[in-house]
């Protein structure tokens, strides 16, 4: 496999593109995945001419057929993926919290739980940003019109407020701490229009960001240990109790903790289906 990412460093992508990365000859383990929320927003342009399928998550049939190029929005529950059992050949670009709107030129809140075509966002310049993507051999020179293309769509006229940014910014520090009762303050807005705007740009409450990063904290604090405490480690991560931090993980991935640590999966939002 060749995993090639961009993170940006210089404006107008810095800080609001997390990473663009080429993927060549990825094959995973598993048929279906479920894939937990993260707090991103994703687009993903397939570059192998397959299909793509999502599934309901009880009753295992197709919900959804991805094709060419997609949108995922901000999700607040796991989905499931599949048709991995061959190798992929795509390109990825993964969103910052609040900065979606710089791109889509549509609030983060539209595109919540669902995943749509991508030109029904960005018109057919993304299928032809696929098109000559196809082109090219070399995955560094991907990235770079990919980076092009991306750097055109940029428009700060739909940039969050500045207090929407320092809240996610504070919630992603340190998600386990920080006081939701106090993100927002110094703003000159009321609660009621922090929290507005808040799901506006990212899509989601603070209470609910917070959730998902924790969530990830969980992740990133049993990779690679053999054993766990659970019942310290959620005091760790600011969960009020054991029961709580099973419950959040639970609600997120359908795996209780215990049984996803045991799988031994390499990548901390993909948890094997089958």
């Amino acid at each position: 496999m060749n995993y090639t990412p961009f993170i940006p460093q210089e404006p107008p992508l810095a800080g609001a593109i997390e990473v663009v990365f080429a993927l060549d000859g990825y094959l995973p383990e598993h048929k279906r995945e479920r894939l937990v929320p993260n707090g991103r927003m994703n687009l993903v342009i397939e570059l192998d001419g397959r299909p793509r399928h999502i599934y309901e998550n009880e009753s295992g049939t197709v919900r959804q057929v991805c094709r060419a190029a997609w949108l995922s929005g901000l999700q607040t529950q796991y989905i499931t993926i599949g048709d991995t059992d061959e190798e992929s050949k795509l390109l990825a670009v993964q969103i910052a919290p609040g900065a979606s709107a710089m791109f889509t030129h549509r609030p983060a809140s539209e595109f919540v739980d669902t995943v749509v075509p991508a030109q029904s966002v960005f018109g057919e310049s993304v299928l032809s940003l696929r098109d000559r993507l196809m082109q090219l051999a070399d995955p560094i020179q991907r990235i770079r019109v990919a980076a092009n293309w991306l750097t055109d769509l940029h428009n700060a006229e739909f940039a969050a407020p500045d207090y929407t940014v320092d809240g996610v910014q504070k919630i992603i520090a340190n998600p386990g701490e920080v006081r939701l009762d106090k993100i927002g303050e110094g703003a000159c807005v009321s609660r009621k229009h922090f929290i507005d705007q808040f799901r506006k740009f990212v899509g989601v409450t603070p209470k609910t960001l917070q959730r998902i990063f924790r969530l990830s904290q969980i992740f990133e604090a049993i990779q690679n240990k053999v054993q766990v405490n659970w019942s310290e480690l959620s005091v760790e991560l600011g969960f009020s109790d054991q029961a709580h931090l099973i419950r959040e993980f639970h609600g997120f991935s359908g795996f209780r903790p215990a049984s996803f640590h045991a799988t031994g999966p390499d990548r901390p939002n993909f948890f094997p289906d089958d």
